[in-house]
Formats: C-alpha cells, structure tokens, sequence
C-alpha cells in the first residue's frame, strides 16, 4: 500500500470514531467493575502499557489505592486511543500524534503523564537494511523503496520528513504493514522488502542485528530526524478527569514511582515486562532491557510543540488548531511544583 494512500490512516481512523460515537449519542460500555471500599478501579488496554505493568507488579497502583482492571490487547498506540474515545478504557498510552489529532477532531483528552522517551544515544528506533543495500543514509536512496513502517505509529513520521526536508516527495516510497515480528524478520531477510523501522532493544531489530548480514543506516534515527525526547504519553478523558481528580493523581504518582524503579532496575524490569506482555520466551535473549523513562513523569511542552508543527506541516492538522495547553497538563503531577522550584533556584543562583 503506498505512503500517498496511507498517510492519513491516523486522522481517518480516529476521525470515524468520534464520528459514530457522536451519531449514537451513547456509547455501549461493558459492566463497570465494582471498586472495593478505598479502593479505584482504572480499566486499561494491556498493549502499549508497560510502565502500568510494571506499577502493577510491583503494586504501585496498590500502594496508591487504585486496582487495574485489563480489558485486553490493542493493536498500536492509536488503537488504544479511540478505545478510550470510546469510553472503554480509562487511560491510555500512545505516541502523542493520535492524542493530538484526536484533540483537534473534537475529543477531550488530556495527556497527563509522559511515557516513552529518546534521545541522540538511545533512540526510540533505526532504520534497517541488508548489508550490501544502496541504502546508504542520503535521503534520495529512500526514494522507490518498500519500507515496513506502519504510518498509523510513529515509524513513518522521520522518513516523511526526512524526504520533504531534501526537496523529495515523500509519496514516493512504500510503506507496508506486516502481522508480526517474525513475518518483519523474514521479508527484510528474503528481500521482499528493503527497509525496516525497529529498535535494538526488542526483535525483530535486535535479533536481525544479532544474527548478522542487516545494519542500521546511519544518521537515520527518530532523534536524528524529528530531535522530540518524549515520544508519547498517557491520556484520559476531561470527563474522567474532572470526576475523579484524585484518582489521576494517583495513578500519575503510581506511573512514576514506576518508571523510577524501571530505571534503576533495567533487566529486572525488562524480564517482568517479558512476562507480562507474554514474549515467547525463545525472544527473551533480543529483549535487551528496559527503555529508559521518564522518571518525573512530567510532559515536555517543547516535544508537543514540535509534534504540533509536525502535524500542520503535512496537513495532518489544521494550523493554529490546537495549543500545547489543550493537548497535555501536568495540574497532576506532584513532581511539576518540585520541578519548578528547582527551575526557580537555578535562574535565581545565576
């Protein structure tokens, strides 16, 4: 399927939710779980959710009086958050794209705490190739490519700008989707395809890299291209919130206290999340460790701002559609007043 079909998958998807979800008037909700006394249910989707998991395990949520309730597995991040749209989930964890495009076709939603991060030296993923490609890292060698990079995630977004920074039309390359890791593995492999969007912590990139005969392209990561440190973050509903203040705010502290430890106990982190993400376990030697997070929690106005550009700059959005301040707030994060303390005393020691 080409880049020039598929680009606005994203908007489409979420688009028609809010859509049908207005036409009903209502949304058909399963039975609500019964909190016990003192305690607050949070449902939640057990994909794209490993700080919760890990909150879970290490009860956290229990700690700040809160029990998960896992309603089931999503396909992306963005699929995560048209279930919260629809009202079946409480949070939700996904690349900050589809909470802004999301916002600005008429949903209330609040991204309330940050989630994955990247930075020059860990990006959040590269781009693979077979050795002896013509891939070389010049932004015209992508050009006519079929490129496993599925533009309803984040994958697809440094490419795209990548190209239109060069002059290129980014329309011009392939993109395609592939059912899993193990199909990504073999088409790249068998040369059916000729790029793939992987990180070196988890396969198929890791045990691609592992094995041999594939390399990273240079100069071609996520940070490189786009530069944003927080990919992504936790979202609720401004209803949920409004309703249940407290509750946010315990499950935020929850989330970070989380991402403290995870931290500070990469491979313990990591083997518990292979667990509870259900790796097999023959693909627990390409799980390499925990992705570093961020251990405030805390949402960087600066990575929205550029994902916002980002939007308006390929249409995704319209200009001047949204502001920072409608897509994220840290009202729930115990650590914001500490964080701007600290910022406060640094000017002030100047």
């Amino acid at each position: 399927m080409s880049l020039e079909r598929n680009w606005k998958l994203p908007v489409i998807a979420i688009a028609a939710l809010i859509l049908a979800v207005a036409a009903a008037g209502f949304v058909r909700m399963r039975p609500a779980e019964v909190a016990t006394a003192g305690v607050d249910v949070v449902r939640l989707s057990n994909s794209i959710s490993d700080g919760a998991h890990l909150a879970d395990e290490l009860k956290l949520f229990e700690k700040q009086h809160i029990r998960i309730a896992w309603t089931g597995k999503q396909a992306h991040g963005p699929a995560a958050i048209v279930s919260l749209i629809a009202g079946q989930n409480d949070a939700a964890g996904s690349i900050s794209t589809a909470m802004i495009i999301a916002r600005t076709h008429g949903s209330k939603l609040k991204i309330v705490a940050s989630q994955t991060i990247s930075t020059q030296e860990a990006p959040l993923f590269r781009y693979l190739v077979k050795d002896g490609s013509s891939i070389t890292g010049k932004p015209e060698d992508f050009v006519g490519k079929k490129i496993v990079a599925s533009p309803t995630t984040i994958t697809w977004y440094p490419l795209v700008v990548y190209l239109k920074r060069a002059g290129l039309d980014y329309r011009k390359m392939e993109f395609v989707s592939l059912p899993s890791p193990l199909a990504t593995e073999q088409a790249l492999r068998q040369g059916s395809v000729d790029v793939i969007a992987g990180s070196e912590l988890a396969p198929p990139a890791s045990k691609l890299l592992a094995e041999g005969g594939v390399h990273a392209v240079p100069g071609v990561t996520d940070y490189d291209v786009l530069g944003i440190e927080q990919i992504g973050g936790w979202a609720m509903r401004e209803d949920y919130i409004a309703k249940h203040p407290d509750v946010v705010r315990r499950f935020v502290a929850a989330i970070a206290e989380a991402y403290q430890w995870g931290n500070a106990h990469p491979d313990q982190a990591q083997e518990i999340l292979n667990r509870r993400n259900e790796i097999p376990r023959d693909y627990w030697q390409y799980q390499k460790h925990w992705r570093r997070a961020p251990a405030t929690a805390l949402v960087d106005d600066a990575s929205i701002r550029k994902w916002i550009a980002i939007l308006e700059q390929f249409g995704q959005i319209q200009p001047g559609s949204v502001k920072p301040e409608d897509v994220y707030t840290n009202q729930f994060n115990a650590l914001a007043s500490e964080s701007r303390e600290q910022s406060i005393t640094t000017r002030t020691s100047r």
